[in-house]
């Protein structure tokens, strides 16, 4: 008889599989998560040029750009992109100078701490790094940006006793790109590690 419940057990555990574990999980976007905007239109115009100099690697105007898109409105989003201009020529110093502005002007501004955290990472000030992201964890309720500190947490800590990952492109490219690294680590079953 307890064979027979064992069986049925099995069976109905067997019959009761969830099905979406074959469905590819949703497209995430990192900006629902956030809750700012450039108002004025006139900045918002400055911005989006800034933007299209941006992608057509022409930095200094992009910049140009984003400074007019500040002086018109105080926003985060400009300043953090001010930063990111600064990133991408390499000076990180002058780039954690914007991100720490976008934080002051809005501490719920979670990219700029991100981004920060990325300049202190690349100057190997792993301290500085894990402080900033320890920083947003405590701030934020958003389950993204809470996941996304944490990513960089476990970045920063294995460079910090490692040194420079350069062998794991992969997780480079996550940190670095803004890819989810959760969407990319579930759509390729976890070869990397199940979860972040």
């Amino acid at each position: 008889m307890r064979v027979f419940f064992i069986i049925i057990f099995f069976i109905s555990t067997i019959s009761c599989k969830d099905n979406t574990q074959n469905k590819l999980p949703e497209k995430f976007n990192p900006y629902e998560h956030l809750n700012h905007n450039i108002e004025n239109e006139k900045a918002r115009e400055f911005y989006f040029k800034g933007l299209d100099f941006y992608d057509q690697s022409d930095l200094e105007s992009a910049k140009e750009s984003f400074t007019k898109s500040f002086e018109i409105e105080k926003s985060p989003i400009t300043i953090n992109e001010l930063g990111w201009i600064e990133f991408t020529k390499k000076d990180y110093t002058k780039a954690i100078i914007y991100f720490k502005q976008a934080r002051n002007l809005d501490n719920s501004y979670w990219p700029a701490y991100i981004n920060e955290a990325k300049c202190f990472r690349n100057l190997n000030n792993f301290i500085e790094a894990e402080n900033i992201l320890l920083k947003l964890k405590e701030l934020s309720e958003s389950e993204y940006w809470n996941s996304y500190a944490d990513f960089g947490l476990a970045i920063i800590y294995f460079d910090d006793k490692q040194g420079f990952i350069s062998n794991l492109s992969v997780l480079d490219l996550l940190f670095n790109e803004g890819t989810n690294a959760l969407d990319y680590l579930h759509s390729h079953n976890g070869l990397i590690i199940d979860h972040y």
